[in-house]
């Protein structure tokens, strides 16, 4: 079947948009709210205070014919004062992402997303968001983060409150413990009972090293005998406990498929990656 000139104009024009991709001329962000009459249920709601949106849709469905996915998905661009933007350079904030090419001050909110039609997409005037495959890599990391973030127990939160202090406080420092943590590619959590166990969940940290050439401390060893303490030093809240082998020291390399599919990453990992810290390979 030949497609009409018309379907075929919207797809060249589709081709040119890739994830990370905004527009700042796309209007309000529609959502749902209660409505405030007892004639309906719910109410749409315009957000006018956001700046754009940014697709969050991987680039081969915003390819895709319009038969087979006739839909996007994007988030808003809203504008943040320079101490949350501290704090998401940090990655201490997994809601917002950073798009090296959105006007200063702006970050997109992946805490709120909309739908719209491709033929709307193609309306908007596009600016590329992310130029290399660093900042594409980037992107879908955070996107990773925040979609696929593991819910731990509020037990095992609090349990690990001074270790997310002292991580986050030493991360940048000129220091053994800052040289070490930055050897660190991510780190996981493996428990030896189910999360859900009221009585006892031993706990290991994989704690998952860049490859040798590329650590600032090169010595497994010496990286060990520097964090061991912060790992070692936790106060435990019930059910929760250090396992006898509770600090585990790996490389992706050494790790088997099953140590990884069967551990759990901790969002401390943020700091591997976060934009104050990460360096472009």
């Amino acid at each position: 079947m030949q497609i009409p000139d018309e379907a075929n104009d919207i797809l060249d024009r589709l081709a040119e948009w890739q994830q990370g991709d905004f527009s700042l001329s796309c209007g309000d962000l529609l959502f749902l709210d209660l409505s405030e009459g007892n004639e309906e249920p719910y109410e749409p709601v315009f957000d006018e205070e956001v700046e754009g949106c940014v697709v969050i849709s991987q680039t081969c469905d915003v390819v895709r014919e319009i038969e087979i996915l006739p839909n996007i998905t994007v988030c808003p661009i809203v504008e943040i004062d320079a101490k949350r933007l501290a704090d998401i350079e940090k990655g201490l904030a997994p809601r917002y992402g950073l798009i090296d090419n959105l006007p200063e001050g702006m970050v997109v909110d992946f805490s709120r997303a909309m739908s719209v039609s491709k033929q709307l997409l193609v309306t908007w005037e596009r600016q590329r968001g992310c130029e290399n495959e660093h900042q594409i890599l980037e992107l879908a990391r955070a996107l990773e983060r925040f979609f696929g973030r593991f819910a731990f127990p509020d037990a095992f939160n609090e349990s690990i409150k001074s270790l997310r202090k002292a991580v986050y406080a030493k991360h940048e420092k000129d220091s053994n413990l800052g040289r070490a943590l930055r050897s660190i590619r991510e780190i996981r959590v493996l428990p030896h009972a189910s999360w859900t166990d009221e009585d006892s969940v031993p706990i290991t940290f994989v704690v998952v090293l860049e490859d040798g050439e590329t650590r600032e401390i090169s010595d497994r060893g010496k990286i060990y005998g520097t964090i061991a303490d912060k790992f070692t030093g936790i106060t435990w809240e019930t059910p929760f406990s250090l396992h006898a082998k509770g600090l585990y020291l790996t490389t992706l390399s050494d790790m088997t498929a099953s140590e990884y599919l069967n551990s759990y990453p901790l969002d401390l990992n943020a700091l591997s990656y976060a934009r104050r810290y990460a360096k472009p390979k």
